[in-house]
C-alpha cells in the first residue's frame, strides 16, 4: 500500500509524462510542507487561481519577454494546482466541493487569459473578429477539458475499479448549503451534464455496470479497448496548451494559439477521440449484454 507521504496522483495510465515527472513531484513537496499547517487545500487552489490571473494579464502586452514571464508564471500556477489535490489526498480531506473549486479555478484562469488575448488582438487591428475567436476558443476549450476529464475518470472507474464517475443522479441539490456550495453545485451540475451529453453511450454503460458485479474479464476488455485513446487526451490537455501559448505569444502570434484550439484540437476531439470512445463503449455493452443472456440461458437449462 502506498504510504500517505508518497507521490499522490490519479494513476500512471491517465497522467501525462510532464505531470508525473515535473508537476506532481514539485506539488507533493509543497503538499508535504503544508500538511502540518492550518492552510487548507482550498486555500492553495485560491493561490493557484490568483497566480494564474496574473499570468493571463501578462499576455496582454506585445513584449516577448513579458509573455515569457507570463508563461513561467502560468507554470507556477499549475504547480500549486497540482499541490492542492495532493494536499487533500495526503490529509484524506478530498471533497466534491474541493474538486469543483479546482475545476472552476482552471476555468477562471483561462477565461481571464482569453479576455486578455481578445483585448490584445483588438488593439492589433482584429477588432470584433478577436472577440469571436477568443469566445470560440474558450467555449471549445471547455468542451475539450470536460471530455478529457470524463475519459480519464471513466477509465479509472471501469478499467481499474478505482473511483467513480458522477452522473446526474449523484449530484447534490443546488439549493442546499452555503452560497459557495450552491454556486459550486450549480457549476458542477452544468459540467456533468455537458459530459453526459457528449458521451451518452459511455454513460449508459456506466449505469449498467452500477447494477451488476463487474467481472475482472470485463475490466480487462475495457482497458484493452480504451487505453489506446488515453494518449490522445494529452493533445487536449493543459500541458500542451501552455506550450502552444508560450511559443505563439513569444513569437508574436497569439492568434495561432486560439486557432489551434478551434481547429486542430476540435478535430482530435470530435473526429477521433469522442466517436472512437463511444464506439468502444457501445461494443463493450453489447458484449456485456451477450454474456448476461448466455448466463441467463445457462441458468434456465440447469
Amino acid at each position: 500500500m502506498k504510504p500517505p507521504t508518497d507521490l499522490q496522483h490519479k494513476g500512471a495510465a491517465v497522467e501525462e509524462w510532464v505531470d508525473l515527472r515535473f508537476f506532481r513531484p514539485i506539488g507533493i513537496r509543497i503538499a508535504r510542507a503544508l500538511r502540518p499547517t492550518d492552510i487548507s487545500a482550498d486555500q492553495v487552489t485560491v493561490w493557484s487561481i490568483l497566480i494564474g490571473l496574473v499570468a493571463g494579464h501578462l499576455f496582454l502586452y506585445r513584449d516577448p519577454w513579458v509573455n515569457a514571464i507570463g508563461f513561467f508564471v502560468f507554470i507556477l500556477s499549475d504547480v500549486f494546482d497540482s499541490a492542492d489535490g495532493q494536499l487533500a489526498r495526503l490529509r484524506g480531506t478530498s471533497t466534491r466541493l474541493g474538486r469543483t473549486l479546482d475545476g472552476l479555478g482552471d476555468h477562471v484562469r483561462f477565461v481571464n487569459l482569453y479576455v486578455h488575448l481578445a483585448i490584445r488582438l483588438s488593439w492589433a487591428g482584429m477588432h470584433w473578429h478577436a472577440i469571436v475567436l477568443a469566445v470560440a476558443a474558450g467555449v471549445f476549450h471547455s468542451f475539450q477539458s470536460s471530455a478529457v476529464d470524463f475519459v480519464r475518470n471513466a477509465y479509472l472507474s471501469v478499467g481499474e475499479g478505482r473511483g467513480d464517475v458522477d452522473l446526474i443522479e449523484d449530484l447534490p441539490a443546488a439549493e442546499k448549503g452555503t452560497l459557495l456550495e450552491r454556486l459550486a453545485a450549480w457549476v458542477y451540475d452544468g459540467y456533468v451534464r455537458r459530459q453526459l451529453w457528449m458521451f451518452p453511450r459511455t454513460v449508459e454503460l456506466l449505469r449498467v455496470l452500477r447494477r451488476i458485479p463487474v467481472p475482472e474479464s470485463f475490466r480487462a476488455a475495457y482497458r484493452e479497448r480504451q487505453q489506446s485513446l488515453l494518449p490522445l487526451c494529452a493533445w487536449l490537455g493543459q500541458n500542451i496548451r501552455f506550450a502552444l501559448l508560450g511559443v505563439a505569444a513569444v513569437a508574436g502570434y497569439p492568434s495561432a494559439y486560439l486557432w489551434t484550439e478551434v481547429l486542430a484540437m476540435n478535430l482530435v476531439l470530435f473526429v477521433v477521440l469522442l466517436p472512437m470512445h463511444e464506439h468502444n463503449s457501445a461494443a463493450l455493452q453489447s458484449s456485456l449484454d451477450l454474456q448476461h443472456e448466455a448466463s441467463a440461458l445457462l441458468s434456465v437449462r440447469r
